[in-house]
């Protein structure tokens, strides 16, 4: 459906005497035959003509010459064939010169696979044989590789990304520019290179972008980050069996050896979301407790940790201890934990016959921490060792309870 309703775009702009072209990511994407997500077109037609033609419009971009056009409730960018200017941050053009060549405006893009336009009869445009490099399964930059990272650090990234996603190997001048350019990534926004990381991690070979990390030696500059990745890589082929991306950082922290601390240091610098960095951190700490064995199974109690963390966290958790298994995986570790759960007659405080307020007029005391500490006594008796679950006898063990912490 999104091609139709972008080929109705590229058809108006040539009914009106322009040029216009697919372009990008979803041209590779559907010659690789790869699910298309964004469709991009280029033109020789300004941003004015472009408004003109299309009333129902976003000025994304204007002075870099792109309008997102909608269509359907769809939106496609629309974007005029430009050169750029000087790079001054390592991020973005000084400025940008629109030009009316198509293969001017395709020479200042990152990689040859990236650097492709298609018309509407589907008749490729592919001056740097991009096609070539997708059969080759290469990540090659256009033109001069030092001066395309030099223009745009973080394409260093996007080159790690891009091979861990199609699973390619990056040709060996560009790797070699990679390696020469990598100081310069550490002038990129945090928040871009975290998102470029999540992609690599996210993807269906993230062990080809560790060990990209690791030979490029791209994150010199932060210690914390590049040894995450130096003493992970062994294992790093156990990431693609983790559903969570959570779950992946996790067992990333944990094959390097990162305690919590570290964990949450990586997690700040990266400026992960607080949600992000404490169900990180959470498993970290769990998987320094158990310090699961690579791939050597041993059974252990999921009642405690089942009742302190609860069970999406032990889920989590689950997953991960699998993958540090995975080459002797317990087919019944879920299931033992499945059990364990059901076997709980309680598995929270509010499911307590008794409250922190039951207690208080009950022992005729003040209100205090201890009425917290004599609650999580109570569920763990209830939920793991057979106390019933009845208010007379929740209040009697609760008496001696406090009676033998003053004591």
């Amino acid at each position: 459906m999104g091609k139709e309703l972008a080929a109705s775009v590229l058809k108006t702009l040539e009914d009106h005497g322009f040029e216009a072209y697919f372009v990008g990511g979803c041209v590779r994407d559907w010659l690789l035959e790869r699910p298309v997500h964004d469709i991009d077109i280029c033109t020789n037609a300004h941003p004015g003509d472009v408004t003109r033609l299309f009333p129902d419009h976003v000025p994304t971009g204007l002075k870099h010459g792109t309008v997102s056009v909608r269509v359907n409730g769809q939106f496609f960018e629309v974007t005029t064939y430009r050169k750029e200017g000087k790079y001054e941050d390592y991020r973005r053009p000084s400025a940008v010169e629109f030009v009316e060549e198509l293969s001017l405006d395709l020479e200042r893009r990152d990689f040859t696979m990236n650097a492709m336009a298609m018309d509407l009869q589907g008749g490729l445009h592919d001056p740097f044989d991009g096609q070539g490099d997708l059969a080759r399964r290469l990540v090659r930059a256009v033109g001069d590789p030092g001066e395309r990272f030099r223009e745009d650090a973080l394409r260093l990234l996007r080159a790690v990304r891009f091979a861990a996603q199609l699973g390619f190997a990056i040709e060996p001048d560009t790797l070699d520019a990679m390696k020469e350019t990598a100081p310069y990534l550490a002038r990129i926004a945090v928040e871009r290179v975290r998102e470029e990381l999540n992609k690599m991690l996210a993807s269906a070979e993230p062990q080809i972008g560790c060990w990209l990390l690791c030979e490029t030696r791209l994150f010199d500059y932060a210690p914390l980050v590049a040894g995450l990745f130096d003493k992970s890589v062994d294992d790093s082929w156990r990431l693609v069996h983790l559903p969570a991306l959570t779950q992946r950082w996790a067992l990333l922290m944990y094959a390097a050896g990162y305690e919590t601390e570290a964990a949450r240091q990586v997690c700040t610098g990266l400026r992960m979301s607080k949600r992000e960095t404490e169900s990180i951190c959470t498993l970290v700490s769990l998987l320094g407790r158990i310090q699961p064995d690579w791939d050597s199974p041993v059974s252990f109690d999921w009642g405690p940790l089942l009742l302190k963390e609860g069970r999406e966290t032990c889920e989590d958790l689950a997953h991960v201890i699998q993958a540090c298994w995975w080459n002797h995986a317990d087919p019944r570790l879920f299931s033992a934990m499945q059990s364990a759960y059901e076997a709980m007659p309680v598995k929270s405080l509010k499911e307590l016959a008794i409250t922190g307020r039951d207690l208080q007029v009950a022992l005729q005391k003040k209100p205090g921490e201890w009425i917290w500490r004599t609650l999580d006594t109570l569920l763990e008796h209830t939920a793991l060792h057979g106390l019933p679950n009845e208010r007379d006898v929740l209040i009697e063990v609760a008496r001696k309870e406090v009676a033998r912490d003053e004591y």
